[in-house]
């Protein structure tokens, strides 16, 4: 064998020199090696890459292969480019004669080694566990949500793993409800309980979801769950009176009247005014059609109102008037470069009509409240609910209670009195109580 071998090397050598470049094909049709298992060890060969092309230098590879072929063991190499390196670690290839048993050896060599990589290649560590659950969630919320709420969660998770990286949280299990609990408690000093309040809900949020959709998640109770909301001071929603409203319509012109009177009647909120389409409108019907994200999901939700008869007037004078044909129902005037363009934001418009009007600053949320009050006020929850398009009453409830909208309970005392019992109770007491009873002091 060792005689064979010296003869195959000599006329191998005799082929090329040690100062012969090669390519990757030419290196393998001599290894007698598949060009892949050739391109995979490359580096390991001397081989340099030019462009798309390899290139080996013949002694390098002779060195690299310079073992005792009787006993199959590699050893030392001399010379500058394999001192101390040894040279057996191609010696279990199999040769390559295609079909063969030795081919499908090699093949199956090859497909082993290939599995192995993708294994070690999924197999991911902590850090990249931790990474891929935020990233995947912000996917999510762009995917499904409004893009208001995309930049809110992206702006939470963003500072949370900041946090992370500076109290060395690499993992998933690392988060505990101290860190937690710390991490919350700094934006509570910072910037208030609202803020906190919403770090905390977004970041529940973000791990009941890792919960369901992150594959190797752990599955505990979520740290975040067991901090409780912050204390937050509440103060009554400023609800303006209706004269101020008036003394402001009054101050509007045009479009932004109707703007206006569309906010009022409609009870809608700002971007679903702004984002208003002449296809939502029914002038026939006298119905508006209103589109909002609030079901959770991120779904879009609809919702059709009936329109008041001076709304569908002003509606109609202004389909009839403005000055871009466009399909958005309001549109930008001031700038050029923007002109017919739907808006996006009125930032000081509001405020710059109540200083004319002189009257308290409010806002265009103000006006939904308002009308939702007059609902409220003469016809009940359930009227104020279908006006602001709360999918549970419990929401608009909450509303209520925060303008100061429920009746006051002088009003309440004298309604009980005045009823058909509440009259009968005097003639009672008189029979039972015939005595003027003493009214004691402190009470």
């Amino acid at each position: 064998i060792s005689a064979f071998a010296s003869f195959i090397m000599d006329r191998i050598m005799r082929r090329y020199s040690p100062d012969d470049f090669l390519t990757l094909k030419q290196l393998a049709r001599v290894l007698k090696l598949d060009p892949r298992t050739v391109k995979r060890v490359a580096f390991q060969l001397g081989g340099r890459r030019m462009g798309q092309c390899w290139r080996f230098n013949w002694g390098a590879v002779l060195e690299f292969f310079h073992a005792d072929i009787e006993t199959r063991q590699g050893r030392p190499l001399a010379g500058p480019r394999g001192a101390g390196r040894k040279t057996d670690r191609l010696q279990n290839v199999p040769s390559r004669k295609k079909f063969g048993p030795q081919w499908r050896a090699a093949k199956k060599w090859e497909e082993e080694q290939l599995a192995k990589a993708i294994q070690e290649r999924e197999i991911r560590t902590d850090l990249e566990r931790l990474m891929a659950w935020g990233n995947d969630y912000l996917s999510h919320a762009q995917r499904t949500m409004s893009h208001k709420t995309y930049v809110e969660k992206q702006l939470v998770m963003r500072e949370f793993f900041d946090f992370c990286g500076k109290a060395g949280i690499t993992a998933l299990e690392d988060i505990s409800p101290s860190r937690a609990y710390r991490f919350l408690t700094r934006i509570y000093v910072a910037r208030g309980g609202n803020v906190a309040n919403k770090y905390r809900k977004n970041l529940l949020a973000a791990w009941t979801w890792g919960l369901d959709f992150v594959e190797d998640f752990p599955q505990i109770t979520a740290p975040f769950r067991k901090i409780p909301p912050f204390a937050v001071p509440r103060s009554e929603r400023y609800v303006p009176p209706e004269e101020d409203i008036i003394k402001v319509l009054h101050q509007a012109r045009g479009q932004d009247l109707i703007m206006l009177l569309t906010l009022f009647y409609t009870g809608a909120r700002r971007g679903e005014v702004f984002r208003l389409t002449w296809q939502d409108v029914n002038l026939i019907e006298g119905k508006i059609r209103l589109l909002d994200h609030k079901a959770g999901s991120g779904k879009e939700r609809v919702r059709w109102l009936k329109l008041h008869p001076e709304l569908v007037k002003a509606l109609s004078w202004w389909y009839d008037t403005r000055p871009c044909k466009v399909e958005n129902v309001f549109m930008q005037l001031q700038c050029d470069s923007h002109l017919g363009q739907p808006f996006r934001q009125r930032r000081h418009f509001m405020r710059e009509l109540c200083e004319r009007a002189g009257v308290r600053p409010f806002g265009f949320h103000a006006i939904r409240h308002k009308s939702a009050a007059i609902a409220f006020m003469e016809l009940g929850l359930n009227a104020a609910q279908i006006l602001m398009g709360h999918y549970r009453a419990s929401t608009t409830d909450r509303y209520t209670k925060s303008a100061g909208l429920y009746t006051d309970q002088e009003e309440i005392v004298t309604a009980l009195g005045d009823s058909g019992i509440g009259q009968v109770v005097g003639d009672l007491l008189k029979k039972e109580i015939p005595q003027e009873v003493p009214v004691l002091e402190g009470l």
